[in-house]
């Protein structure tokens, strides 16, 4: 497989530069990139310094790495852009066509996708998140009638992470309940989730790949067996469809993608 070098640069924390840049990266699958983040390039001497790292991977590769930069500073981004690397200026691909019919200029100011710039949409972002732990795996039941969405499923599903995704990311209050073995002998929501019927969404998962990730954890037990998994998805997904649940199958999905399904299907909006 051909092999590439790729830097991501920025004069902050480059998680812009990155969500981007991965995306991109990823419709070329028969290359093995080897990506590496530079963050907070800010000043002249570090963009130099950076500039010598990436002219000294080219005599290492012996081909020209790839670089996206988001870098507001002209000086340090005619700095960076001078390396022999092929160079990404992912801002000004799109800030000077937006200048131009916005008929105004850019704040050229750093850190502003990912800053505080608004305390009380940072403090909505941050009780999202606490709400998220302070529910996780069945806690603070009682709790629920606060919740945007309550993820439901079986055990290793992929309900925390998608809860702590969506709390983080858009400012969801995301509560989770696992389906015990006891539950799922029935087709009917537990006693616990009966009143936030409305809230509740499902997960699914290949009965298979549960048993690969529950093994990895507790190997040998009977909570691992192929039998146990396959009954305990089957009835899940049982209750799902005779409660009129919404549910995704999250066998190949990212965290990214699991929580995106939920927003759309469900109707819940970014809250900053």
């Amino acid at each position: 497989m051909q092999s590439r070098s790729a830097f991501i640069i920025s004069d902050r924390t480059g998680l812009t530069a990155e969500a981007l840049c991965h995306s991109l990266l990823s419709q070329f699958p028969k290359i093995n990139f080897k990506i590496e983040t530079l963050p907070f390039v800010d000043t002249p001497a570090k963009a130099r310094d950076t500039v010598e790292k990436i002219n000294s991977t080219i005599q290492i590769d012996g081909s020209r790495p790839l670089v996206f930069a988001t870098l507001v500073d002209d000086d340090i981004r005619t700095l960076i852009s001078s390396s022999s690397a092929v160079f990404f200026d992912l801002f000004d691909t799109f800030i000077d066509p937006l200048e131009k019919e916005l008929e105004v200029e850019s704040s050229h100011s750093v850190g502003k996708s990912h800053g505080v710039m608004d305390v009380a949409q940072y403090s909505a972002r941050i009780g999202a998140v606490n709400y998220a732990l302070s529910t996780d795996d069945g806690l603070e039941t009682s709790h629920y009638g606060g919740a945007d969405v309550v993820v439901v499923g079986v055990s290793r599903s992929g309900k925390t992470p998608t809860c702590l995704y969506l709390s983080l990311q858009f400012g969801i209050y995301a509560a989770n309940y696992p389906l015990t073995s006891t539950e799922l002998d029935h087709t009917s929501l537990p006693e616990s989730l009966s009143a936030y019927g409305d809230k509740v969404f499902g997960l699914t998962i290949d009965p298979f790949r549960l048993q690969q990730i529950r093994q990895e954890r507790y190997p040998g037990e009977s909570y691992a067996a192929a039998k146990n998994c396959q009954y305990e998805v089957a009835q899940a997904e049982a209750m799902y469809r005779a409660c009129n649940i919404p549910f995704v199958n999250t066998t190949k999905m990212s965290v990214e993608e699991i929580g995106a399904h939920i927003l759309h299907r469900a109707g819940l909006k970014r809250k900053f």
